[in-house]
């Protein structure tokens, strides 16, 4: 009965944002929801009651999954603000949809602050992939988690969330997460991401640990190098002799490094490229990919 409910509430949020025109790809609702590009680096020292926290999401489309993912999460930035005129702090709800060729998918997002540092949020998404060849294929994914400032350079987080993955493979995810200002030229990010295999048909068995780290340097204001990095920790694959499957599922075994170079042309657009090395999914080995992408940043 729960369920019932949540995905007629989830039905109702979707329409609502869709009436509101997010169907373009990355499209996000004005100053609530903003998918991290980085621009210009702030440099003020004090930390403000409304700085926006990086949130740490899973994937929005399972087909990303299949494609050169040159960070291996999806970062945003929720303008949750902070509020003592109510007893409980107040909800804010955002959006986002994804469109691609043969796919498309769109999120809601609920987030509040309990506290100036203290941001909750919790996200479903609802995806549909169509093919000539294979039809149609629906998805769902339900996350949730916590990020806490510690300083005005400084935040910590945790996640956690169930994937439907078609309902071939589900997998569960959590995971804790930082993002650390060490200059004002300088900042990191990564994390550690632990993923499981729910039940499925195939009895598949499978978990592990991923690394992910990344780092981004300042050389002018419309200038900057990134550096990425990621790997399994540990793996884990319990098959039964009835499985059709032997080797990793390619979500729980892919590293990759590489590096890149970023230039904003204005304060709100930018291109970045470079070089990644992933390993192939068919021979195992480590083959680079080249990286070219257009940046955009809504503004204020």
């Amino acid at each position: 009965m729960f369920m019932k409910r949540y995905y007629w509430l989830l039905i109702i949020s979707l329409l609502w944002l869709s009436a509101k025109g997010v169907a373009q790809e990355f499209s996000v609702k004005r100053d609530s929801l903003k998918f991290e590009a980085p621009g210009r680096i702030k440099t003020d020292s004090t930390l403000s009651k409304t700085k926006p926290l990086p949130s740490r999401l899973m994937p929005l489309n399972p087909m990303e999954s299949l494609q050169p993912r040159f960070t291996p999460y999806k970062r945003i930035t929720l303008s949750t603000q902070y509020s003592k005129e109510s007893k409980f702090p107040p909800i804010y709800w955002d959006g986002v949809g994804s469109d691609f060729i043969l796919s498309k998918s769109r999120t809601a997002i609920a987030s509040m602050m309990p506290t100036p540092r203290l941001q909750l949020y919790s996200s479903a998404t609802l995806g549909l992939i169509e093919t000539p060849f294979f039809g149609k294929a629906n998805y769902y994914i339900v996350s949730g988690g916590a990020n806490y400032a510690l300083s005005s350079g400084l935040s910590v987080g945790v996640s956690g969330g169930y994937n439907s993955n078609f309902g071939s493979l589900p997998y569960w995810n959590s995971g804790i997460s930082a993002d650390y200002r060490v200059t004002p030229n300088l900042s990191v990010d990564g994390g550690l991401t632990y993923l499981k295999s729910a039940a499925n048909p195939f009895s598949v068995n499978q978990s592990a640990l991923l690394l992910d780290l990344h780092g981004r340097y300042r050389l002018t204001d419309d200038w900057y190098l990134n550096a990425y990095g990621g790997m399994p920790v540990r793996q884990r694959n319990e098959m039964p002799g009835a499985s059709i499957m032997r080797g990793m599922m390619p979500i729980m075994n892919s590293p990759y490094y590489g590096g890149t170079v970023e230039h904003w042309f204005n304060p709100t657009m930018g291109v970045e490229a470079g070089m990644i090395w992933m390993r192939d999914m068919f021979s195992g080995k480590m083959r680079p990919r080249p990286k070219l992408e257009l940046l955009f940043k809504p503004g204020n």
